[in-house]
Order: structure tokens, then sequence, then C-alpha cells
């Protein structure tokens, strides 16, 4: 088997080290409504979709994924104003999939709040379109997602398209390959056969397929109750979640009972504050959001809002020419690094950004943002960054430090753990929160980075940046707007932080 053109040995474990196991709400819309049927047929209106993903992400759910069941059917995806709506409130990541046939409908969805791509009869179709968002987003906003149906005439399964209602001529197992070379950050499988049943997941489709993906592999179809969900995790423990649709909303499993379970079981979860108490920024401040393509925007914006403080888009090199030290700048960013700074240079914002802050503005770069302040980055190939911290962006070692191959991308909530320096943004030392993280590359923690480091993370024994801090300048590799009310709080206190102690 290969994974990035090297091949692998299948007999030694995969293993995920420190990620939580994810529960994944998943929710089949038409239009706002949310919907459901039995094997992708039969379809009933269940009721708001938006609703929905709010009262799971209150209750503690780890992500959400939005799939247009018709979106294939009718030629378009009709999600961007669901996505807007559901950003408003909901900070924690979400998944879509329906339509998505050009990058530039990727760029929208992405821009309406989307965190992650899935893709299915379009790729089946056309498969040099994981190779292209792959590259313009990064293989970790591309999930590929594969709906089995038990064959007809033979042993095995099928890949079906168009939301389950078509054959297609892929062999399964060949596809499951060919994605992963081709870029695929993640993987969703649906058994069809289970889809709406509650009867119990297909663990003979789940058996056979796991060793083959060397990605985070979500899985769904049939989890009814809590025994299934129970098997799933201790059978095969590198999976990295599960997708729930039906069970949750009948109300036959509950979020919190899963937790429960899979903590009972030693299992990683995620931990999550339960208080709806946000405090507004204490600074006066004038946000700004720096707009080149590469960025969820909405859910940033929409956290801001949540602080008490409106936003603003920049992509014009003018609006960078303030100096007030009122003004925060944001450098978001969901990508690949090389891409992430041809668009800035084709916006001429590169020396406009490094003289921002070397003049004492604020600035916060976020995951891709984060990493393009550093020297240098070798995704794809070696790119110059920004320069703004020293140090190299590399990918993680897909090896860890127990010789076990190790996942990546990097998907899902981790902690991030302070340093010596993490006076510069809270009082007491952060050892148990869990932030949300999807990047394959990253710093790699050393001495030459260590005096800039506000906090690391670990995952598989390999210590990389995860906050770091040069005067004025700040990045955070983790997503905190999708971070739940944790992140939202943290990034109030980084942002008071840089004005305290500038």
């Amino acid at each position: 088997m290969h994974l990035n053109g090297k091949v692998i040995n299948n007999q030694q474990p995969k293993i995920f080290m420190n990620s939580c196991k994810r529960v994944i709400a998943r929710l089949d819309v038409k239009g706002k409504k949310l919907i459901k049927g039995i094997r992708f047929e039969g379809l009933r209106v269940i009721g708001d979709a938006c609703d929905y993903a709010k009262q799971y992400a209150n209750n503690g759910i780890d992500e959400i994924f939005y799939s247009d069941a018709v979106a294939s059917l009718y030629g378009r995806n009709s999600l961007i104003e669901v996505l807007r709506e559901t950003s408003k409130e909901v900070f924690v990541p979400i998944t879509v999939g329906g339509a998505i046939r050009t990058v530039d409908d990727g760029r929208k969805l992405l821009s309406a709040g989307a965190d992650k791509l899935a893709l299915n009869t379009a790729v089946v179709r056309d498969p040099n379109l994981i190779n292209k968002l792959s590259e313009r987003f990064g293989k970790q906003c591309v999930v590929v997602s594969i709906q089995a149906c038990k064959s007809f005439n033979k042993s095995g399964w099928d890949v079906m398209i168009e939301s389950g209602r078509e054959r297609s001529s892929k062999d399964l197992f060949e596809w499951i390959k060919e994605v992963q070379e081709r870029g695929a950050g993640e993987i969703l499988i649906t058994s069809v056969d289970k889809d709406g049943t509650g009867l119990g997941h297909d663990n003979n489709l789940l058996e056979k397929v796991i060793d083959l993906i060397n990605v985070p592999l979500v899985f769904g179809g049939g989890i009814g109750d809590i025994n299934h969900l129970r098997s799933m995790f201790i059978n095969h423990k590198n999976l990295s979640g599960v997708s729930i649709g039906f069970s949750l909303h009948h109300k036959k499993l509950k979020i919190s009972n899963i937790k429960q379970e899979l903590k009972k079981q030693n299992l990683p979860i995620r931990t999550f504050f339960t208080s709806k108490h946000i405090s507004f920024i204490k600074e006066n401040v004038t946000v700004g959001i720096i707009d080149y393509g590469m960025g969820n925007l909405q859910s940033l914006k929409n956290a801001f809002e949540i602080l008490g403080k409106k936003c603003e888009l920049i992509n014009n090199i003018d609006d960078l020419q303030y100096k007030s030290s009122s003004n925060l700048l944001i450098l978001p960013g969901v990508g690949a690094f090389p891409e992430g700074m041809k668009q800035l240079y084709r916006l001429e914002l590169i020396d406009k950004i490094k003289n921002y802050s070397k003049k004492g503005g604020c600035l916060i770069g976020i995951c891709l943002g984060m990493q393009l302040f550093f020297e240098k980055g070798t995704e794809f190939e070696d790119t110059n960054g920004l320069g703004l911290m020293p140090g190299t962006v590399e990918c993680i070692p897909n090896k860890s430090t127990t010789k076990n191959h190790l996942i990546l991308p990097h998907v899902g909530w981790n902690k991030i753990m302070s340093t010596e320096n993490d006076r510069y943004i809270w009082e007491d030392k952060i050892t148990d929160i869990n932030q949300y993280f999807v990047h394959s590359y990253a710093a790699k923690f050393s001495k030459k980075i260590e005096s800039n480091t506000i906090c690391i993370t670990n995952y598989g024994g390999h210590e990389f940046a995860s906050i770091v801090r040069d005067k004025n300048t700040i990045g955070l590799q983790f997503h905190p707007e999708r971070s739940g009310m944790d992140g939202i709080n943290l990034l109030r206190n980084i942002i008071e932080s840089l004005y305290k102690y500038k």
C-alpha cells in the first residue's frame, strides 16, 4: 500500500496519539430542512437543520457534518445560507458536502463557514478534483465521503454516488487507495445498507477497510446504541470518529451518555466549557480580518461579534496603512503554505503585513496564518514565509516516538500545554484545555523558537508550537473560533494580553 508515494507495512499498527475520539453529528439537508431516511431512501423532514446543529453543539458534539442530500440531483449546493446562519451560534468544526465541482465551489463554502469539504459524486467522476482542492486548500481540508453498499453479484461493496442512489464502477478498496494518493486528508465511510436503521454498524466493512486507510477515518451507518459505539472504538483503536444521524435525531442516543461511556473506557474525549457566559473584550480595538482567499472568515467574524467586536474584511493594501495602536489585524488560514504566500503576493500584502508588525501593530495568525509568520515552509516545496518568527514549518513525522505509524493529518481535539512563557497570556498554567487542530505541518518545538513559544502540543510524542509570540505578534496553530466556548474565551484572553504586555 502507498502513502504519498511511499510503501508502508500494513502489519505495523497505525495510531492516533493524544487526539480525542470524535463524535460527529451528520445532518442531511434539503434547503434548510433536516431530513432523514433509511438506506438513503424515503427521506422525511425532521425539522430545521440549523436548530438541530445548535442543539448538538450546545450538548458537546465534536463536529457537525452537513450533507446536501439533493445537491447532485439539482447540480447545485444550497448550503451557503445554512452555513452562515449556523456559524453565528455554532463554534465547533463544520464539514460540508454536496455538488462541490470546482475549486471555486470549495472557496465559497469555506468563506461561508465550512472548515472541511466532503466530496463524493464529483470526485468519482473527476478524481483530479481531489488533487486540485488539496493543492489549493491543503489535504487536511479535503474529506472524501464514500457511501458503500453490498455488491449484488460478488462479495464486497460497491461505491455509491448521487446520495446512495446509483452504483459506480469503482472498486471500493482500489478507490480508498487512490483517494489517499491524490491528497484526501480524511475519509468518511457510510454503510448504505445500515444507514438509518439503528441496527448496528457494518463491522465486516469496517474491518475490511480500516487497515487500508492511513488518514483519519470516520465511520457511520446503523449506529443505534452505546454498545455499538463501545465496540467500534475498543476494537479499532485507530478509528478517529463516528458519524451519527438517525439515533441522535430520534434521541436514541444522547451526546452526554456517549462521552461518559467513552471516558469510562479510558478513551480520550473532548471536555468542553458548559457555561454560555462570555466576557466582552475590554480593549477598545478595531478588528480587521485579512481576506486573501484562504480562510473560514464567517466563523471568525462571528466569534468576534460574540466577544462584542465588529470586524471588517481587508484585502485592499490601502486598508493596512493605518498605524493606530487600537487596531488589531487577523491573518486566518485554511490551506497550503505555498498557496497562502502566493495569494498574499498577488494582493501585494507581504510587505504591508511585515511593516505593520514591525511598527508595533497587533497581529494574530490562525492555523495557516500562524505558519506563514515563520521564515520558511516545506509543504509541497520550500517557500519563504513572512519571517516574523524564527524557524521552519515542517511536516509532522509520520512515525510516533514508539515507531508506530502516526496517522496524518492531525485532525481533531488536542491539548495545549503551557511553557514558562505563558505569563504573557494567562495567570494560571493551561494543562487540560482541548482546542481544535486540522493540519499536517507545524513549527517543531526547538531551541530556535523556544523563547517565542507560549504553548506546545504533543502528537504521537512529537512536540510542536501551538501558540507563539514575538512582542505584538501572536500565532495560534489551532482554531479558537472552532473550539467551543473554551476557544472563544482563550481568544479574548490572547487579545487582551497583546495590549497588556505590548
